[in-house]
């Protein structure tokens, strides 16, 4: 199946009132492999649900630091300020993954310069996303997600990888480049808004925008609405992704 959007219809709600039920102050000793102090207490003081595991290594949850899995991704800092990068899973069913004031991700590493880069492995069948936090200044939303560009992703027999600009039309850019040749960025195999909005996420108010050539696909989900992204690497392959 190609990946779908990770926001989800009438769910808002619930995420709202579960991440208002979480401490907004956790602690950062000791801290996660790869997490900076001065990253760690942002990520505490504007509510997330706590550090990253930062599994070394390890297939937790199939998304780990390193480069020895069947896929791998590198998140390369193209700013010119510091970047958290964030990267959650989402289990079958869990529609609220991206929700990180409610949870806890499964990366939280530090990339405080620029050109600074990290390999994150993953196993095959893994659903999930990333977003960014810049310059200690990225906010959550009222909803308890990174209010900035997301990306999507899943891999496996139906590899798929997008960007997603639904939390917010004004994100930072990114850039993904999948081994195969497909390139996501935010215009190209993105989701954006309809009609000038900054947020949307319910049926009908988004589109995808020019998700087409090689490896790039597109299709109509059951409720009618689009869905697709960068495929070519299905049971493994490496994604370079330029956060700018």
């Amino acid at each position: 199946m190609l990946v779908n959007n990770l926001l989800f219809q009438g769910l808002l709600l619930v995420a709202m009132v579960a991440a208002n039920a979480v401490s907004n102050q956790f602690s950062c000793g000791p801290l996660a492999y790869g997490l900076s102090a001065e990253d760690c207490e942002y990520m505490a003081a504007i509510g997330m649900a706590g550090q990253g595991q930062n599994a070394i290594g390890e297939r937790d949850a199939g998304i780990w630091i390193g480069s020895e899995g069947p896929n791998t991704f590198t998140f390369v800092n193209t700013a010119e300020v510091p970047v958290t990068v964030i990267v959650w899973y989402r289990a079958e069913g869990d529609d609220r993954s991206s929700f990180v004031g409610a949870r806890a991700p499964k990366i939280s590493y530090s990339l405080p310069f620029a050109n600074d880069a990290v390999d994150i492995s993953l196993g095959n069948e893994v659903p999930g996303g990333w977003s960014a936090l810049y310059n200690r200044s990225t906010e959550l939303t009222p909803y308890g997600q990174i209010n900035n560009t997301f990306g999507e992703f899943s891999t496996g027999t139906y590899a798929t990888i997008d960007v997603s600009r639904l939390v917010t039309m004004s994100g930072n850019p990114m850039t993904v480049k999948v081994s195969s040749g497909c390139v996501a960025d935010m215009k190209t195999c993105a989701y954006a808004c309809n009609s000038g909005t900054d947020s949307c996420g319910a049926a009908g108010t988004y589109n995808l925008l020019n998700c087409r050539g090689t490896n790039a696909v597109q299709s109509i989900d059951p409720s009618g609405d689009p869905t697709g992204g960068c495929q070519g690497w299905t049971d493994g392959g490496h994604v370079d992704i330029m956060l700018a």
